[in-house]
């Protein structure tokens, strides 16, 4: 499993395939009780849930229908561990130490293009009056630019979102699209410092220690998730 620093009231970390998104291995690691564990049922889309401490006393039908649809999570509530699941795509997490609050992200290229990274943020200034320049970031693994190949009809999409794509695009025989630089800047672009983000350099396409959607999912067989999480 890896940890992120970004502060010492926070526990941020992405698990492996050993580990994967199951609570009953992930939970005893982090010592928190497996009742106390959430992560939204995720669409590609831009929907961001606050999980607030009166989530956890909810019947567990209700909580999952709350997170059904959600591509990211804020929360300020302590000893709960809290994360989104990716097999390719990039996950995000930022860290609030002034008011002690968190979000974790998936950052799909489909939620890339939608901005998600930045309405996160937004939602943790809306919240809890979050100062993006006092917080801490980290872009887990994902896949590189090298791996992802796409068509020319997903760099339409974010040129026609306003992404100077000409940055983030490499050509071979099709173009490669670079995910977490994207997301690095959106970052940027909200206020976060520069040497307050990490950037995880895990390709998971091309690393087997972590689930790959586009290089294990084929026709009826689906691969796992990784989780990519906090505990405050």
């Amino acid at each position: 499993m890896i940890y992120y620093d970004l502060g010492k009231d926070i526990q941020a970390f992405t698990t492996d395939r050993t580990i994967g998104r199951e609570p009953s291995l992930l939970c005893p690691l982090l010592g928190i009780p497996m009742e106390r564990f959430a992560r939204p049922h995720q669409v590609h889309r831009d929907s961001i849930y606050q999980i607030d401490e009166a989530f956890f006393s909810l019947p567990h039908a209700e909580q999952r229908e709350r997170l059904e649809s959600i591509d990211a999570v804020i929360s300020d509530v302590r000893g709960a561990c809290i994360g989104i699941s990716t097999a390719d795509c990039i996950p995000v997490i930022v860290y609030d130490s002034e008011h002690h609050v968190a979000a974790a992200i998936h950052a799909g290229w489909k939620g890339t293009v939608q901005r998600i990274v930045e309405k996160a943020i937004d939602k943790l200034q809306e919240r809890y009056d979050t100062n993006p320049s006092l917080c801490t970031a980290a872009i887990g693994p994902g896949i590189s630019q090298e791996s992802f190949e796409v068509g020319q009809e997903v760099v339409s999409c974010f040129e026609e979102a306003g992404f100077p794509m000409e940055r983030y695009t490499i050509m071979r025989e099709k173009p490669h699209i670079d995910l977490k630089a994207i997301n690095r800047q959106q970052l940027l672009d909200k206020g976060i410092k520069e040497h307050c983000i990490t950037v995880s350099t895990i390709d998971t396409f091309t690393d087997t220690q972590y689930f790959s959607a586009r290089r294990e999912q084929r026709g009826d067989v689906k691969c796992g998730r990784i989780l990519t999480g906090f505990v405050l």
